[in-house]
């Protein structure tokens, strides 16, 4: 805090003072002297020591929360929080480990099929001669008949797009950057579910704008609540996920989409739907995307990634017609182009039926998977589905979270925090998740889940258990 002081008294005249706090603070986070979940003191004391106005030690405090170096909990006070980039590194593994059971990281679960199939188009494609996917550097949108296929791909999924609406992109994260990129600055606040995917909280904190979460409840957004904000906030767009969140697996009722449509359409609020998950819930799909009900303000995002191949990274975004040639535009700045040699894989195997099949069997393989999930931890299920990717667990009260998921990896098995799935000001619930894409056979499988039902059901050490009296 000596720091904090010594910054505010070297400011020159003109210079905001809170700024400048901000940048002491951050500083100290970045070098290690904050350590993450620390306490920072409370905003009148921190005015009185540091002979500043409450509202610097606020604003101050609120930018520190938008650039995501703290976090703010009503009733609570504010605390440090590592980046979100670097929350994320340390909940999901990003690289393998073969000693760990990775049950961290969201994935399909692959099997020798997707490797033969993979290989057959490989060696065929080696074979032509002509491979304009390999020299061709326009057009920025995608191939024609890449995009024709797309809107194909689109409408199994019960969207109806025209070619003209529709752009080709790195999988559904870079569909979603793209989209927010077109609508959201840092004068804007873009809502979405207290539980969300990291990318859009990542994003926030490029971009710069405000992100601020919805309540939900098991059927995913709460109207009531959404309408709340969009009725006293200048609400940019709403970015959610209605066919199997990401954390909590809930899917959203058709009459609910309709609902959300009907609000956003009153007040101007553009939707961001991420169905990068629609393509698995195949006969559990009862409900049409919300970009449905609001074609003129809605962007649609998916890809083949969490359903067909998780390295087949070709994604399609269906835009409102009037922001098509904005998105382009940003689209061609951001990355020129998508990748066009997974796009025409991506092509071949749609119109050869393989897509659909990869799907059915990925389905067939979730199925089987969860229901072993359910089999092992029925009892912690806080949010789950037979078609999801993942389940969503509650943690026992006798376990902190940290030395939870501490105990876990040194019994060999990775759950994920849900401090990456958090917007600001969004209580920390205990809960973790579990994702069933892990590389292992069935046996190996059962032998994980029954690792971390034993590991819940037991105490921690008493050094770790912090409610011991």
């Amino acid at each position: 805090m000596h720091n904090w002081k010594q910054a505010l008294l070297a400011a020159g005249s003109g210079v905001s003072k809170y700024k400048l706090l901000v940048t002491a603070v951050a500083t100290d986070i970045e070098k290690g002297s904050l350590h993450d979940g620390q306490r920072l003191p409370p905003q009148r004391l921190l005015a009185e020591q540091l002979d500043v106005s409450v509202q610097t030690v606020t604003n101050a405090y609120k930018e520190l929360e938008r650039q995501g170096w703290v976090r703010c909990e009503v009733g609570r006070g504010s605390f440090v929080s590592r980046r979100i980039s670097e929350r994320v590194a340390s909940s999901m593994l990003d690289r393998g480990e073969n000693s760990l059971l990775d049950f961290s990281t969201a994935r399909i679960i692959r099997t020798d099929i997707h490797d033969r199939y993979w290989r057959q188009t490989c060696a065929e494609l080696a074979a032509e001669h002509e491979q304009p996917w390999i020299h061709a550097c326009r057009p920025i949108a995608g191939f024609e008949h890449h995009r024709e296929v797309g809107v194909q791909w689109l409408a199994g999924l019960g969207l109806n797009v025209e070619l003209q609406d529709l752009l080709l992109t790195n999988g559904t994260s870079h569909s979603i950057f793209l989209a927010l990129a077109s609508l959201a600055g840092p004068d804007d606040v873009v809502l979405c579910e207290n539980c969300t995917d990291h990318g859009v909280i990542g994003t926030a904190q490029v971009l710069g704008f405000t992100l601020q979460g919805v309540e939900t409840d098991r059927h995913g957004l709460d109207p009531e609540h959404f309408e709340d904000l969009c009725g006293n906030e200048r609400v940019t767009a709403l970015v959610c996920t209605p066919n199997l969140n990401n954390p909590t697996s809930s899917v959203m009722p058709d009459m609910r989409r309709r609902e959300i449509a009907e609000i956003a359409r009153r007040y101007g609020v553009y939707v961001i739907e991420d169905d990068v998950y629609g393509p698995l819930l195949g006969d559990h799909r009862d409900a049409l995307p919300i970009s449905h009900y609001l074609p003129e303000l809605s962007f649609y995002c998916t890809s083949l990634t969490k359903s067909v191949l998780t390295g087949l990274r070709i994604g399609y975004l269906a835009m409102p017609r009037r922001l098509a040639l904005r998105t382009e535009s940003i689209l061609r700045v951001n990355s020129w182009m998508a990748a066009p040699l997974l796009g025409e894989i991506a092509t071949r195997w749609i119109e050869r039926g393989q897509a659909d099949e990869l799907v059915r069997l990925q389905r067939q393989l979730i199925a089987v998977r969860q229901a072993a999930v359910t089999d092992e931890l029925g009892d912690y299920l806080r949010g789950s589905h037979p078609m999801s990717l993942s389940a969503w667990l509650n943690v026992p009260e006798h376990w902190e979270l940290d030395a939870l998921q501490r105990e876990l990896r040194r019994r060999g098995v990775a759950l994920t925090l849900p401090d990456p799935f958090l917007p600001p000001g969004t209580p920390r619930p205990r809960a973790m998740r579990l994702c069933i894409g892990a590389e292992c056979d069935d046996e190996r499988l059962r032998a994980g889940l029954s690792s971390v039902r034993e590991i819940f059901e037991q105490y921690p050490e008493i050094h770790e258990f912090r409610g011991a009296r």
